[in-house]
């Protein structure tokens, strides 16, 4: 299906880390099994109700390291 970018942003589509389908603790899963040891990059857009990008980084690190990162 394709979308544009307003009505992808007011479905929800885009969101913090963990709140989403991403199954983050798999991927770090395989990275490790792989024995990863480079760069893990997060990117994060605001959108309106996300709070403040400041709130929204506390919130998306905050999850980063409960998964282990």
């Amino acid at each position: 299906e394709q979308l544009d970018a307003v009505t992808a942003v007011g479905l929800g589509l885009f969101c913090e880390l963990g709140t989403g389908d991403v199954d983050f603790p798999a991927i770090l899963a395989e990275l490790k099994r792989m024995n990863y040891s480079g760069w893990i990059v997060v990117e994060q857009d605001v959108l309106p109700g996300m709070g403040s990008p400041k709130e929204s980084a506390a919130r998306n690190r905050a999850y980063i390291r409960s998964i282990g990162l």
